[in-house]
C-alpha cells in the first residue's frame, strides 16, 4: 500500500531556493492526485511548524471521536443540548472528576460553545478556586481549548 501522506518539493530554478509543503494522496474512481495540506516552507523550522499545526489539529479530531465512541455509562449526565446555557454546561462539566476528561469533554464541544462556557468561566466565577483554577490555567485564548 502507497503511504499516504507525501512531502512535495520544489524548487525555483532561477533562485536555487527549495521548498516543502505536506500532501495528502487521494484516490478517486481509480485517478491519482496528490493535494498539498500545508503552505509551502523554504525551512525546516518552517515546516516542522506547519506539521505541529496538523498533528495538533489531528488530535482535536482524535479526542472528538473518543467522546463520539465513548461509553455514555462513564459519564452520566453529559448529554449537553444545543440549546443549554454556557452556565449550565459548566455545571455538568463540574461534576467530571478526573482533569483530562474534563478537558477532553470540554475541547470536544464547538468552538462557538466553548467560547460561551470559556466566558462564562472567566467573567462570572471565582477563578482561584475550584476547577474554575484549573479551566482558568489551562484555556488558550487563542485556540479556544484547554491545553
Amino acid at each position: 500500500m502507497e503511504d499516504l501522506f507525501v512531502l512535495m518539493t520544489s524548487k525555483d530554478e532561477g533562485e536555487g531556493k527549495a521548498s516543502a509543503r505536506l500532501g495528502i494522496r487521494v484516490n478517486m474512481a481509480g485517478h491519482e492526485a496528490i493535494c498539498p495540506i500545508s503552505r509551502p516552507c523554504e525551512s525546516y523550522e518552517a515546516l516542522k511548524k506547519e506539521f505541529r499545526f496538523i498533528i495538533d489539529q489531528i488530535e482535536e479530531l482524535e479526542q472528538r471521536g473518543q467522546a463520539l465512541f465513548k461509553n455514555p455509562d462513564s459519564q452520566p449526565g453529559m448529554n449537553i443540548d444545543p440549546y443549554m446555557p454556557p452556565e449550565e454546561v459548566w455545571n455538568l462539566l463540574l461534576t467530571i472528576t478526573d482533569e483530562k476528561t474534563l478537558v477532553a469533554t470540554f475541547n470536544a464541544l464547538d468552538a462557538s460553545r466553548r467560547q460561551a462556557v470559556a466566558e462564562h468561566v472567566l467573567t462570572r466565577c471565582n477563578i482561584f478556586s475550584g476547577k474554575a483554577t484549573i479551566f482558568s490555567s489551562r484555556f488558550d485564548r487563542d485556540s479556544g481549548r484547554l491545553e
